[in-house]
């Protein structure tokens, strides 16, 4: 797994910077936005989030009875006053959060389909906003690009606003490589690429790049997975995997306006990107419309099987503008706090 990727150097930081935030007024409201940890966790350095350990900080957790070697300094003498009896003033620690971001780079995640950008595009843009909420809040991020085979690149983990340059460095090198040819980006082929005969076509399974050898985090922490979810299996062994690994999960599944609405009609002969298997259809409105119903059941499956893992689930429309789906995210969800 490379811990670089692409060179650095052929953007600057200012173009790297106006390829990600064309309105840099977004990262204002995202300043004030946290990631919701869910329950307090320890970390390995100081940050601002209450860990289940009492600690230094100047926020207030519980009173214990005095004891021979506390710190005397920490007697409430107000309630030795009333009681007669010394307590201590215990407070919380205050620890960092370990955060993941792990974008799907596989080919589907290519696709526009009648939006501005990419599915990946919008994606690494969306996964940097968040990472920055999360560096502004003195939280660790890493950042897993993966595909179906494994994990292809990391960003090792980094903290504080001065890494900001680094993330969106790094991200903004995938942002600007992830375009695919017109042809396979529209999904529609000028000839049959039928398997060959006794082949046996291959399953996309997404549990099978977070098997790979340093897939998982090694501290405890939230993870945030942004995909398209176009896997034939894995899905719920993925968000088993990370819940084993001490994670709260956040599966974001985005989907182009044309997977949603498909206005396509005729004789077509569609391509599977991921696969590059064709099949010959002849779209109709019937057809659409038991398409549209399959899509939104899977997208209600989605959401139960991250209920039942103990998941958070959202979904986007990559048409949307992001700073909508940003407040979505923090009012609808919750996967965002102010």
């Amino acid at each position: 797994m490379s811990e670089s990727g692409p060179a650095m150097g052929s953007m600057t930081a200012e173009e790297s910077f106006r390829l990600l935030f064309p309105d840099p007024g977004l990262l204002a409201e995202v300043e004030r936005l946290r990631l919701a940890g869910g329950n307090r966790l320890r970390g390995t350095m100081a940050g601002k989030r209450r860990s289940a350990m009492l600690g230094g900080s100047q926020e207030f957790a519980d009173y214990r009875p005095y004891v021979p070697g506390d710190d005397i300094r920490r007697l409430d003498w107000n309630v030795y006053g009333r009681t007669g009896r010394a307590y201590i003033r215990q407070y919380w620690d205050e620890q960092e959060l370990h955060a993941s971001m792990y974008v799907d780079v596989s080919p589907s995640m290519a696709f526009s389909g009648g939006a501005a950008c990419t599915k990946l595009q919008y994606a690494l843009r969306l996964a940097t906003l968040i990472s920055y909420a999360a560096l502004v809040g003195e939280d660790r991020v890493e950042i897993r690009l993966f595909n179906q085979s494994g994990m292809i690149e990391h960003l090792p983990a980094i903290h504080g606003r001065p890494s900001f340059m680094k993330l969106y460095r790094f991200m903004a090198e995938r942002y600007r490589g992830s375009r695919m040819p017109q042809e396979r980006e529209q999904g529609i082929a000028k000839r049959d690429t039928p398997s060959a005969p006794g082949v046996q076509t291959p399953v996309s399974d997404l549990s099978v790049p977070f098997q790979t050898s340093g897939a998982l985090p090694r501290r405890s922490g939230i993870s945030w997975l942004f995909t398209d979810a176009m896997f034939e299996k894995g899905i719920e062994e993925t968000l088993l995997t990370l819940a084993a690994a001490g994670q709260r999960v956040v599966l974001i599944q985005l989907l182009s306006p044309e997977e949603l609405r498909p206005e396509w009609t005729g004789e077509l002969n569609l391509i599977d990107s991921e696969l590059a298997t064709g099949k010959e259809v002849a779209v109709s409105e019937r057809l659409l419309k038991q398409y549209r119903e399959e899509v939104a059941d899977y997208r209600e499956t989605l959401r139960k099987a991250c209920t039942e893992r103990g998941a958070d689930y959202a979904f986007v429309d990559t048409s949307m503008p992001i700073e909508n789906v940003i407040r979505e995210f923090a009012a609808i969800y919750g996967i965002l706090a102010r």
